[in-house]
């Protein structure tokens, strides 16, 4: 078992769950041990070392758990999924209660119907799996539905943690958007839709859908700026429950987004799938893919930024790296205020490899994703132990000459007059831009690159059997790594004796870029681009 991923877990026994005015739970009462959980856990071995623990039964209780990012919310902890979000939600405990239906009662606020009872001698405690008969697990109820539903056939979903998005009359935000995010979490926290009857910066009005509901709060601009204050608080329905259930869900990617913001920053794997099941069990809300991948998307906006206000922050970026790093050279360029190119080699980076690595440098690109695309270009020594020694990286708009000519330039400037062998694939732009800057002679061609067209062309000449192409990549290797050229001149020899076509092909592609005895300069028998290609995955 990894203890990095093991947690401790506070199991609570034998005492109720209460909601406090604030929104969050206490656990009144009982007794409470710990065990250790851990990732992969079994439902059934969690709930085995619980019983080890207490000498009680859980067939007449219920365990459920909160998360550290929104505590007001109790979940139930019923399968392996669950657990599983237990372990992957909590950094280094977690808490689990167990309780005798009814067991959760609630504690009324002051603010007039801001809290739900969500237990209580009239109905057991909310399960997820509750729904509305006109659609399953599809509708958003408003809120006071669970006190009305009581003695019906409706059970309340479980979602009740945005109550609170507005307190009151004179509750301020500071802009619209703010404001149109609290409403969206309002609807989700009591399952009703919304509709704005004005929908400015300056002046907000937003009024329950059903007809003739009194639900509305309207908000206005303060003294002009782009603060909001709330004025009209009329938040009681007076529809009935089939109403709500006949309303079709909402969904937006923009307001969604707020409501699993702080999943984000502790999670940031969170997956869209996760995303569906999660807004289904809390919400009430049945979420497409597609509509998870997008709100995920705008989550990690709010809390990243966007990628083209990031750009903003190069020359900033840059000034912080060379200030707090003295010698680390960090450069950007840019045409007519829209970003070019980025070259950033740190000065630790730097002096490693002057005085520990091998004069070898691997270079590579990479394609890099996102909505403005760009390539990633790379610039990899060797260390004493032959391990992966980043040395320079730069960020182009694509991979061509004057990108890598550009970053070559860079990269030769930070080397300081030190010569070294380049090792790349062919590339055209790099082709041209290390014999102009490193020279010809110092140009080692990656031999995995040269061995893949080797068996393209061997692929066209019509020799059958793959016997025959294993023996031909076979003399290739033979040609590539011989130290001596007698060695070399006899493999070729081989190569020649068994397809003179191969052996033409061989001599035509610059064997004194890939061949270990053409090469002239020392190489340190550093044959590939492997370890730039490793950094760049």
């Amino acid at each position: 078992m990894d203890a990095i991923n093991r947690i401790y877990c506070y199991i609570f026994v034998g005492g109720k769950l209460v909601q406090k005015n604030d929104g969050l739970w206490e656990y009144v009462g009982g007794r409470s041990k710990g065990i250790h959980i851990y990732k992969g856990m079994t439902f059934e071995e969690f709930t085995h070392k619980v019983l080890e623990k207490f000498d009680i039964s859980l067939h007449v209780r219920r365990m459920h758990y909160t998360l550290k990012f929104n505590p007001r919310v109790i979940q139930d902890l019923e399968d392996e999924d669950d657990l599983d979000n237990v372990v992957s939600h909590s950094d280094d405990f977690a808490n689990v209660y167990i309780v005798e239906s009814p067991g959760v009662e609630a504690i009324e606020a002051n603010i007039p119907n801001t809290q739900l009872a969500l237990g209580g001698p009239h109905h057991t405690f909310p399960s997820s799996n509750a729904s509305c008969d006109a659609s399953p697990n599809t509708m958003m109820l408003s809120r006071g539905f669970a006190s009305r539903c009581a003695d019906s056939e409706y059970t309340p979903l479980e979602s009740n943690q945005f109550c609170e998005a507005i307190l009151g009359s004179g509750h301020t935000f500071k802009n619209a958007d703010e404001f149109r995010n609290a409403i969206y979490q309002m609807s989700l926290a009591g399952r009703f839709q919304y509709k704005y009857k004005k929908n400015s910066p300056t002046h907000m009005s937003v009024k329950c859908s059903v007809e003739d509901c009194p639900w509305k709060i309207t908000a206005h601009a303060v003294e002009g700026n782009e603060i909001l204050r709330v004025y009209t608080y009329q938040v009681n329905h007076s529809h009935i429950a089939q109403d709500e259930c006949s309303s079709k869900v909402r969904v937006s990617s923009k307001r969604g987004a707020v409501v699993v913001e702080d999943v984000f920053r502790t999670t940031p794997e969170y997956l869209p799938r996760q995303i569906c099941k999660d807004f289904e069990r809390d919400h009430g809300v049945q979420l497409t893919y597609n509509q998870a991948w997008h709100l995920k998307e705008k989550a990690k906006e709010r809390v990243y930024g966007s990628p083209r206000a990031s750009y903003a922050f190069l020359p900033w970026l840059c000034h912080r790296l060379r200030e707090i790093n003295p010698g680390t050279i960090a450069e950007y360029t840019s045409h007519e205020g829209h970003f070019k190119q980025l070259f950033i080699a740190h000065a630790f980076s730097i002096q490693g490899f002057t005085m520990g690595c091998r004069p070898v440098l691997a270079i590579d690109s990479c394609h890099l994703s996102g909505p403005y695309k760009g390539a990633l270009l790379s610039a990899i020594a060797y260390d004493a132990d032959d391990g992966m020694f980043p040395l320079a990286l730069g960020v182009v708009g694509s991979e061509n000459y004057e990108d890598w000519h550009w970053f070559l330039e860079k990269l030769k400037g930070i080397l300081d007059g030190r010569e070294v062998i380049i090792i790349s694939d062919r590339h055209q732009g790099i082709l041209r831009s290390v014999s102009e800057m490193f020279g010809v002679e110092n140009h080692a061609y990656c031999y995995r690159h040269m061995k893949e067209n080797f068996s393209s062309f061997f692929n066209r000449q019509n020799i059958r059997g793959k016997k025959g192409k294993e023996d031909a990549l076979l003399l290739l290797d033979n040609i590539a790594y011989a130290q001596l050229d007698i060695d070399y001149n006899e493999a070729f020899e081989k190569l020649v004796r068994f397809n003179g076509n191969l052996a033409k092909w061989v001599a035509e592609n610059s064997p004194e870029h890939w061949a270990m005895s053409k090469f002239l300069k020392k190489r340190w028998d550093k044959m590939t681009t492997n370890i730039a290609e490793s950094f760049n995955a």
